[in-house]
C-alpha cells in the first residue's frame, strides 16, 4: 500500500477515534438516578432522567433526554436535549431557542463558562462555572476527569454562590442541570440531594452510596414501591378562574397554595377523589400547589395563574 495512503487511512481513524471520545457523554440507553427530597415533609423519591435516541434540532445532532419526572424550582422541560463537540456538552435552551454550555471537560483550572437563564421576573440573570481545581477518580478501571467548582449567580435580587463536583460521563453530581432561575426566595419544593447511580452499556454500573437502591422510595410509614404511591393531576395548567384536581382514590385531602414567598394563598380540604378550586381572584404568578393526606405529603406541583 501507498505508505501516504496508509497514512491517510491512520489519521482518518485516529480521528473518528477522537471525535467518537469527544461525543460520548449520554450516550443512548445511560441512565441517571437522582436522589429526591421535599422541603416540606421527610419523604424521599427519585428522579429519573433517561437517554433515548438521537434527534435533529436547530442543526445539531443531540440526544434526547426524558425525565420521569421534573424538579419545581429547576424549571426545565420535560425533555432536555444534548450534544457534545470537542468534549465539551451543549444543551438546548428553549427560552433563548438556542444551545449553551452545560459542562466544559475541556476546561483548566480557574478557567470558566457562563449560562444565561431568565428569572420569573423574565430578566437574564448569568450563571458563571469556574473550575476551582481539577483531580481524576477511578469508576470501573476508568479514569475519569473530576472538576471541583464553583457556581455565582448574577442576581440583582438575590446573588447567589454555591459549590458542587463535576465527572466526567457522570456530570454533576448534585443535578444534572445544577440551577434554578427564580431569585426573590428560596424555593420550597422538591429538589435534588445527588445522584445515587449512574449506568450505560459501555460504562457499566455505578452508584454512589447514597441509597441502598437507584430506585428506593421511603415515607414516614417506612419504605414504598411506587406504585403504591397515589398520583396527582391538576389542569389546566395555566389557570384562568377554575382548577380541577383529581385524586387516584377518594379521601381527605388537604390542600394548599403557595406562592413564592411561601405563604399559603388558598387553604382547602377536601373529601373524595375530585376538588375543583375557584381561584379567579387570586393574583396571576408562579404557586406551589401542596396536598397531603394525613401527616404525609403526597407531592407538589407548579401552578400558573394567568
Amino acid at each position: 500500500m501507498n505508505p501516504i495512503r496508509k497514512l491517510s487511512i491512520i489519521l482518518i481513524l485516529l480521528m473518528s477515534v477522537i471525535t467518537i471520545k469527544g461525543q460520548d457523554f449520554a450516550p443512548i440507553g445511560a441512565e441517571w438516578h437522582y436522589e429526591e427530597l421535599f422541603r416540606f415533609s421527610g419523604d424521599t423519591d427519585y428522579i429519573k432522567l433517561q437517554s433515548v435516541k438521537d434527534t435533529l434540532i436547530l442543526g445539531e445532532t443531540c440526544r434526547k433526554i426524558t425525565k420521569r419526572h421534573k424538579l419545581f424550582c429547576n424549571d426545565r422541560p420535560d425533555n432536555e436535549y444534548l450534544f457534545s463537540r470537542n468534549d465539551t456538552v451543549f444543551f438546548l435552551d428553549t427560552t433563548f431557542n438556542r444551545f449553551q454550555i452545560l459542562y466544559d471537560f475541556n476546561a483548566s483550572t480557574n478557567s470558566s463558562w457562563i449560562i444565561e437563564t431568565r428569572d420569573e421576573s423574565m430578566d437574564i440573570d448569568t450563571l458563571t462555572i469556574t473550575v476551582d481545581s481539577i483531580s481524576s477518580t477511578q469508576i470501573n478501571g476508568q479514569t475519569l476527569k473530576v472538576m471541583h467548582v464553583t457556581y455565582l449567580k448574577d442576581d440583582e435580587n438575590q446573588p447567589r454562590t454555591y459549590h458542587s463536583t463535576i465527572i466526567e460521563k457522570l456530570g454533576d453530581i448534585e443535578y444534572m442541570f445544577n440551577w434554578d432561575p427564580l431569585s426573590t426566595t428560596a424555593c420550597d419544593a422538591n429538589y435534588s440531594n445527588g445522584i445515587r447511580c449512574y449506568q450505560d452499556g459501555s460504562f457499566g454500573f455505578y452508584s454512589s452510596g447514597l441509597a441502598d437502591s437507584c430506585n428506593q422510595v421511603s415515607s414516614g410509614v417506612g419504605l414504598k414501591e411506587l406504585s403504591t404511591l397515589e398520583r396527582i393531576e391538576l389542569f389546566p395548567n395555566p389557570v384562568v378562574d377554575f382548577l380541577d384536581i383529581h385524586f387516584d382514590k377518594a379521601a381527605h385531602y388537604q390542600i394548599e397554595l403557595l406562592n413564592l414567598n411561601g405563604q399559603v394563598a388558598v387553604s382547602q380540604n377536601a373529601y373524595g377523589a375530585k376538588l375543583k378550586l375557584d381561584l379567579g381572584e387570586l393574583k396571576r404568578g408562579l404557586y406551589v400547589l401542596r396536598v397531603q393526606k394525613g401527616n404525609r405529603m403526597l407531592g407538589l406541583r407548579k401552578l400558573i395563574k394567568e
